[in-house]
C-alpha cells in the first residue's frame, strides 16, 4: 500500500509542477493553492520514503481513489491543452483537497474529508520525528557532562583496550539506572567518542531510542537501517523499498545482512521490554568482528535475558551525582557558570533543591530552569520559601511520568509549548489550536452518537491535562466575569513550571520552535532551515537575521506576542500559514492585516487583545478561514466583507465596541458566536442560528431574542445575563428568552444565566423537557420564593433534568430556599450545586444521595451533627462553601476518616468554632474562614485541631477592619496563628489579604508573594456579614473593596477543575 501511495503522490506532484511552469497559471489564488499543495505533497513523499505512517492503513484506499481522480483530470487537461493557460475552474478542482468545511452536500463533505487527511498527514509527518522516524537520542551539551565526563572516559578505555587486544567477541554493554540519572547522556557521549576514533574501530554505527508505540520495533529497526544505508558508499537499488517494510523480521534480516563482516557499534536507548529484545536481536549478527551493542535501561531484566542467551555482557550502574557535582550542575544551569555563587537570599532555596533532587541530573536541570525564572520574577532581595520546592518536585515527577508513558499527553504538551508564559485560554481555544483534526472530524459527522464519542475523546485528553497539572486554572480578574456558571468560560494556562521543559522538548524533536529555542536550532539537523511551527514571544536583536536564514514558506503555524519588533517579522514571507495567533502582540498595526489577507490558506486567525482598530475589506480573501478572533481589540465595526468568509465556523467579538452586526450576515456554517461584552442591542433580522452550537450574549444590550431566528436550531450552549447577581447593576440589560427558543433548541446542554422573574411557569415546563441539559444557572427573586405554585413547578423541572451535572441558583438576598428541601428525586449526576444568598433551615436530606457531588455552596440557619454527617459522607466532595447564619452554641466537630476527598473548605460564620479531630479532612489543602464580630466568647470558642490537618498548606482569615477590635476576632486570629506556627507543613497564613511571614519583621501582601488566589468566599457572604450592627462596611473597608473585583475567584478556580468533565 505505502509503495503504491508513493507512486501516486510523486506522479501528482510532478503534474502540479508542470502546471506551475511560468506563464501557465495567471490566477494568484490558483498559484497559491497549487504551490501549497505541491509543498505538502513534497513533505509527505520525503517522509513516506523513510517510514510508514499509521493513517495510511485506515484511510489509504479511499484517499488514493481521490488522488487518482485528480491526477487523471490534470493529465487529460495537459494532453488536450498543451501549453495553454489553466482555467480557474480547473484550479479549484485540483486544489479542492485544501478547501475545507464546505458542507453543502454529503459528497462535498467526503471530498473535504479526504483532503483534510492529506493536510493533517503532512502535519503529522512534520512532527513525526517525535514518535517515529528520527529516533536518534540527542547528543549531550558540554555543560550537561558534569559528573558524566569521568565515567565516559573509563568506558571508552575499556572499549578501546578490547579493540587493541584484538578482541573479536560481540559484547553487550548495559548502562543501568533510574529515570533522569544520565544514562542517555553517558551513552551518547560514549557513542560520540567511539565514532571519533579512526574508522577501523567501528566503521558502521547507529544510535536509536525506543518509544512506546505499538509499532516501536519496526520504527527502531527502520531508523537503524536508514543510518546504516547513509554510511554505505553505494546503496542497493532496493533501499527505498526495504525502508517501507513493515515486518520487523524482514527489517532485522536486512540489517543483519548489511552488518555481516563489519565491526559495528549500535546504541539502543531506553529498552525495557523483554519481547522487544526478542524481536530486534536478530538484526545484530555475531560476526566475530569485536562489535559492541550499547543498551540503556532502567531495570536489569534485559541484562538477565542477555546473559541467559549467551551474550557477553558488561554492566555499568549509573549512580546519582555526588554533592559537589550536583552543586556545580545547578550553578552552571541557574547562574551561567560553575564559579558563580547564588545570592545570599537564594542559598536556602538552592540547598533545598539539591536535597530534593537527590543527585538526579535531570531534576537538577529542570529545577535550575525554574530557579532562573523565579529569580527574574522576584525582587532581588525577596525572601523565598523553601516549601515550594517539594511541591514543585512532586508536580514535576507526576508530569514527567505522564510525558514518558502517555503519547497523547506528550504530543499535546509539545503543542502547548508554543503558548507564551501566562497566556490565558479557555478549553475551546485550546481545542481549536491543538486539535483541529478532532474539530474538523466532528464537524464532518452527522450522527450524534458518533459526535458524542469524539467529544468524549477530546475531553478525556483535556481532563488528563488538568489532572496531571499540565494546565492549571486561572481565576478571572474582571468584574464582568464574576459568578460565571458554566465551565465553558473557565480560564486556563500552561503550568509555568513545565513550559520551558515542553519548549525544549519540542525543539529537540523538531515539532515547534520558540523565541528561546530558535537560536540553538538554526543549522541543526532537526530544523534544516525550516520550522513548521514558530512561536515568537520575546524581542531579540538577532531574530530578524535568524528568520532571513529560514525558508518561511514551509511554516504553517505562527504565534507572536509581547514586545516582538514588527521590523523583525517579515509577515509577507509567511505566505502559506494555516494558523496565525497574534494575541497580545503589542506592536501589531492595522496595516499588517493587509499582508495577512494575502495568506489565502489561513484557517485560524486571532488578533485578540491587540491595538487593531479595523478589519480591512480584503478579509473576504481568506476563503478558507474557519476561526476569527478579534476579541478585546479597538474594532468598532464588523465590515460587510467579513460576511463573505463563507466557511467561518467560529467568530469571537468579545469585549469590542461593535454595536451591530452587518445585515448581510449569512455565515453558512457558523458554529460559535461570542458577542460577550459588546454593545450589540439586537441580532440582524435575517440572522439564523440553525447550525450555531455556542451563542454567548452575556453583557450585551440584547433585551429580546426573536423566536424565528432559532427555528430548528442545533444550539448546545446559550449564555445570557451578566454576572448572576440580582440587581447588581441597574443599567444591566436582562435578556428575555422566549420559551419557543428553548423549545426549538432540542440539543441544548448548557443554559446560563436565566432570570426567572421574566419567565412564566410554562417556561419552566418547557425547560424540564430538555433531556440533554447538563448545566443550568438561574436567578431567583425574593417574591418568587413565596409563590408556592411556582416553587412546585421549579421542583418538578429540576427532577426532570436527569442528565443535569451543574445547577446554580442565584437568589435574592434573604430568600428562603427551604422549599427545595422537599425535592424527592434529585438529578443523581449532579457534580456541582451552588445556591448563593438564599438560605436553608438545615442541610436538605437529598443532598446526601448525590454520590457524584464535588462542589457544594449552601447557607443554612442550623447545623446539627446529622447535618455534618450528610456533608461528611459525600465521598467525592472536593470544595465546600458553607455559610452559617447563626452563632454556634457548641463546637462543630469534624471527626476522623470523613470528608476524605475535600481539598478546600470555606466557612462563613460569625464565630468559627471548629474542632478537627486526628485524621479529619485528610486531603484538605486550604481552609478559609470569613468571620465577623460576635459576642464575647470564651477562650475555647475558637478553631482547634488545625495541627491534625495533615495536608493543609494555607489558612485564610477575612474580616472587616471595623471589627478588628472585637475580642472574639482577636481570640480567633491568635488561636489560628499559634496552631499554624506549630504545624510541621510550613503553612501560609493570610489575614485580610496579607500573608504573614515569620522570616521577616513584617507581613507581605499576597500579591507580593505571587499568590494571588486569596479571595473572599462570595459576594453574598460579604453583604450579609454583620459587625454587631447592620453596617454596610463593604463601602468603607478598603481591603474588602480591593478584593471586590476578585470575588469568588478561589471558588471559580475549583469549579473549573470540577466541571472539566461536564
Amino acid at each position: 500500500m505505502q509503495e503504491y501511495m508513493l507512486e501516486v503522490l510523486e506522479a501528482l506532484r510532478g503534474r502540479i509542477s508542470m502546471l506551475m511552469k511560468a506563464g501557465r497559471i495567471t490566477d494568484d489564488h490558483g498559484r497559491h493553492r497549487l504551490a501549497f499543495v505541491e509543498m505538502e505533497l513534497s513533505g509527505l513523499v520525503e517522509r513516506l520514503q523513510l517510514a510508514a505512517l499509521p493513517w495510511i492503513r485506515s484511510h489509504g484506499d479511499e484517499w488514493l481513489l481521490e488522488l487518482r481522480r485528480d491526477a487523471r483530470t490534470i493529465d487529460d487537461f495537459v494532453d488536450k491543452n498543451g501549453d495553454g493557460q489553466v482555467s480557474h475552474s480547473l484550479l479549484q478542482k485540483v486544489a479542492r483537497p485544501f478547501r475545507r468545511f464546505k458542507l453543502t452536500s454529503h459528497r462535498l463533505r467526503q471530498i473535504e474529508w479526504h483532503a483534510y487527511v492529506l493536510y493533517r498527514a503532512a502535519e503529522e509527518c512534520s512532527g513525526y520525528e517525535l514518535r517515529n522516524s528520527d529516533l536518534r537520542p540527542q547528543a549531550a551539551k558540554e555543560c550537561d557532562l558534569v559528573g558524566i565526563d569521568g565515567q565516559a572516559n573509563k568506558l571508552l578505555i575499556r572499549c578501546l583496550t578490547a579493540a587493541a587486544d584484538d578482541d573479536k567477541i560481540r559484547r553487550v554493554m548495559c548502562i543501568v539506572g533510574p529515570t533522569g540519572v544520565g544514562k542517555t547522556t553517558l551513552a551518547m557521549e560514549l557513542h560520540r567518542r567511539l565514532r571519533c576514533q579512526p574508522a577501523q574501530h567501528f566503521p558502521c554505527c547507529a544510535a536509536v531510542s525506543f518509544i512506546r508505540t505499538s509499532d516501536r520495533c519496526c520504527l527502531l529497526l527502520r531508523s537503524i537501517l536508514s543510518q546504516i544505508i547513509d554510511q554505505e558508499t553505494c546503496s542497493p537499488h532496493n533501499s527505498k523499498t526495504i525502508m517501507l517494510e513493515e515486518d520487523p523480521k524482514l527489517l532485522a534480516h536486512s540489517i543483519s545482512e548489511r552488518l555481516q563482516g563489519k565491526r559495528y557499534l549500535i546504541l539502543i536507548d531506553g529498552i525495557s521490554n523483554e519481547s522487544d529484545w526478542e524481536i530486534i536481536k536478530g538484526a545484530f549478527p555475531n560476526n566475530n568482528c569485536g562489535s559492541r551493542i550499547l543498551i540503556t535501561t532502567h531495570d536489569d531484566l534485559i541484562i538477565r535475558m542477555c546473559k541467559a542467551q549467551g551474550y557477553d555482557v558488561e554492566v555499568h550502574n549509573m549512580e546519582p551525582l555526588n554533592d559537589s557535582d550536583s552543586d556545580r550542575l545547578l550553578r552552571t544551569k541557574a547562574f551561567g557558570s560553575m564559579d558563580d555563587c547564588p545570592p545570599d537570599n537564594l542559598k536556602p532555596l538552592c540547598d533545598e533543591i539539591l536535597r530534593k533532587c537527590e543527585g538526579i541530573p535531570f531534576f537538577i536541570i529542570v529545577m535550575a530552569d525554574w530557579l532562573k525564572q523565579h529569580q527574574q520574577q522576584q525582587e532581588s532581595s525577596a525572601v523565598h520559601r523553601t516549601e515550594q520546592v517539594g511541591l514543585i518536585m512532586k508536580q514535576f515527577r507526576q508530569i514527567l511520568l505522564s510525558f514518558e508513558y502517555d503519547d497523547e499527553l506528550r504530543i499535546t504538551s509539545l503543542y502547548l509549548s508554543m503558548f507564551p508564559q501566562g497566556r490565558v485560554f479557555d478549553k475551546y481555544h485550546l481545542f481549536n489550536w491543538c486539535f483541529p483534526f478532532y474539530l474538523y472530524f466532528i464537524s464532518m459527522l452527522v450522527d450524534n452518537d458518533r459526535r458524542l464519542s469524539l467529544n468524549v475523546d477530546w475531553f478525556e485528553i483535556f481532563s488528563k491535562l488538568v489532572d496531571k497539572n499540565i494546565i492549571i486554572p486561572v481565576p478571572e480578574n474582571s468584574s464582568l466575569s464574576l459568578n460565571v456558571d458554566d465551565d465553558e468560560s473557565c480560564q486556563w494556562q500552561v503550568n509555568p513550571l513545565m513550559l520551558h521543559f515542553f519548549a525544549s522538548k519540542a525543539a529537540d524533536t523538531g515539532i515547534a520552535f520558540t523565541s528561546t529555542t530558535l537560536a540553538s536550532a538554526i543549522g541543526s539537523s532537526k530544523m534544516t532551515q525550516r520550522a513548521r511551527r514558530l512561536a515568537l514571544h520575546h524581542p531579540d536583536p538577532q531574530l530578524q537575521g535568524m528568520l532571513q536564514e529560514m525558508d518561511l514558506s514551509h511554516t504553517r503555524s505562527l504565534l507572536i506576542s509581547g514586545a516582538v519588533d514588527r521590523i523583525s517579522i517579515p509577515l509577507d514571507k509567511f505566505s502559506y500559514l494555516v494558523e496565525l495567533d497574534l494575541q497580545d502582540w503589542e506592536n501589531l498595526k492595522d496595516e499588517d492585516l493587509l499582508h495577512i489577507c494575502n495568506m489565502f490558506m489561513l484557517n485560524y486567525l486571532s488578533v485578540r487583545n491587540t491595538r487593531i482598530s479595523k478589519l480591512p475589506p480584503q478579509i473576504r480573501e481568506l476563503s478558507n478561514l474557519t476561526t476569527l478572533d478579534v476579541s478585546h481589540t479597538h474594532i468598532s465595526e464588523l465590515p460587510s466583507e467579513a460576511c463573505e468568509v463563507w466557511f467561518l465556523k467560529a467568530l469571537h467579538l468579545r469585549g469590542t465596541k461593535i454595536s451591530q452586526l452587518p445585515e448581510q450576515i449569512k455565515f453558512r456554517v457558523l458554529r460559535v458566536l461570542d458577542l460577550r461584552g459588546t454593545k450589540i442591542s439586537q441580532l440582524p433580522e435575517n440572522f439564523k442560528v440553525r447550525l450555531l452550537e455556542v451563542l454567548d450574549l452575556r453583557g450585551t444590550k440584547i433585551s429580546q431574542l426573536l423566536p424565528e431566528q432559532f427555528e430548528r436550531s442545533d444550539l448546545h450552549v446559550l449564555l445570557v445575563g451578566d454576572n448572576g447577581v440580582i440587581n447588581s447593576d441597574e443599567t444591566a440589560v436582562v435578556t428575555k428568552i422566549p420559551q419557543s427558543v428553548i423549545k426549538s433548541a432540542t440539543s441544548l446542554q448548557t443554559l446560563a444565566t436565566v432570570d426567572l422573574s421574566e419567565c412564566s411557569a410554562s417556561f419552566l415546563e418547557v425547560l424540564g423537557d430538555k433531556k440533554d441539559l447538563r448545566s443550568l444557572a438561574i436567578t431567583w427573586s425574593f417574591h418568587q420564593c413565596t409563590d408556592r405554585a411556582y416553587d412546585k413547578i421549579l421542583l418538578s423541572t429540576i427532577q426532570k433534568l436527569r442528565k443535569l451535572e451543574s445547577l446554580t441558583i442565584h437568589c435574592g438576598l434573604g430568600c428562603s430556599m427551604q422549599f427545595l428541601g422537599s425535592l424527592e428525586d434529585p438529578p443523581m449526576r449532579l457534580r456541582k450545586l451552588k445556591v448563593t444568598a438564599g438560605r436553608f433551615v438545615s442541610v436538605p436530606q437529598w443532598i446526601g444521595r448525590l454520590k457524584q457531588l464535588a462542589f457544594l455552596q449552601i447557607t443554612i440557619c442550623r447545623l446539627e451533627p446529622a447535618d455534618v454527617n450528610i456533608l461528611a459522607n459525600l465521598k467525592k466532595l472536593q470544595l465546600l462553601v458553607l455559610g452559617l447564619e447563626f452563632i454556634p452554641e457548641k463546637d462543630i466537630v469534624i471527626e476522623c476518616d470523613v470528608f476524605e476527598e475535600l481539598q478546600r473548605f470555606c466557612l462563613d460564620c460569625p464565630v468559627p468554632w471548629l474542632t478537627f479531630k486526628q485524621g479529619a479532612m485528610p486531603n484538605l489543602h486550604r481552609l478559609q474562614l470569613k468571620i465577623c464580630s460576635g459576642p464575647a466568647n470564651q477562650e475555647s470558642d475558637v478553631p482547634s485541631g488545625l495541627t491534625n490537618l495533615r495536608s493543609i498548606t494555607e489558612v485564610v482569615i477575612c474580616y472587616s477592619k471595623w471589627c478588628s477590635n472585637s475580642s472574639s476576632i482577636k481570640m480567633t486570629v491568635e488561636a489560628v496563628r499559634k496552631q499554624v506556627a506549630m504545624h510541621p507543613n510550613g503553612i501560609d497564613l493570610v489575614i485580610n489579604g496579607r500573608l504573614e511571614n515569620d522570616e521577616t519583621t513584617g507581613s507581605m501582601t499576597k500579591k507580593e508573594c505571587k499568590c494571588e488566589d486569596v479571595e473572599a468566599f462570595g459576594e453574598e457572604a460579604e453583604r450579609v456579614a454583620e459587625c454587631g450592627t447592620k453596617v454596610d462596611f463593604d463601602a468603607a473597608d478598603e481591603v474588602a473593596e480591593r478584593r471586590a473585583i476578585h470575588i469568588q475567584s478561589e471558588i471559580e478556580e475549583v469549579e473549573c477543575e470540577i466541571e472539566i468533565h461536564t
